[in-house]
């Protein structure tokens, strides 16, 4: 299982097989959780490209109706540049401030304190799959 594509494994165990060191790098394992809880609610799921950037979810229900999604561990961690811009909060909302239709955008994260940029919703990973709320 090389090369550009993603794969997402309904059994984590296959992902601590190939752990030899033990430690977990949490953006994949949390990209399997939404998708898999994604499919769990019917969405078809694709990944999309805007030229060089990357859209983590293109998801579509059955009633032909898109969100896009991207899933990353935590914006607010403090990886900021030289002038003080948040670059792990920039590559998460730059693909998705790029799509120019109405359909809904979400960065999905475990930061509590949650934010709204250019109508996109930040959501907590755990809360909305407690609530059981759909894109």
């Amino acid at each position: 299982m090389r090369g550009e594509e993603k794969y997402y494994l309904s059994d984590l165990s296959f992902y601590y097989a190939n752990n030899t060191d033990n430690r977990i790098e949490y953006g994949p394992v949390l990209e399997n959780i939404i998708y898999n809880y994604a499919k769990s609610r019917g969405y078809a799921i694709s990944v999309g490209r805007i030229g060089k950037l990357e859209v983590d979810f293109i998801l579509r229900d059955m009633n032909m109706d898109y969100a896009y999604v991207q899933v990353a561990r935590y914006i607010d961690n403090g990886n900021v540049d030289e002038n003080g811009k948040n670059l792990t909060e920039e590559r998460e909302y730059r693909p998705l401030e790029q799509i120019r239709d109405s359909f809904p955008k979400y960065v999905m994260t475990l930061d509590r304190l949650l934010q709204k940029r250019s109508g996109i919703f930040h959501k907590n990973i755990i809360s909305f799959i407690e609530k059981g709320e759909l894109f």
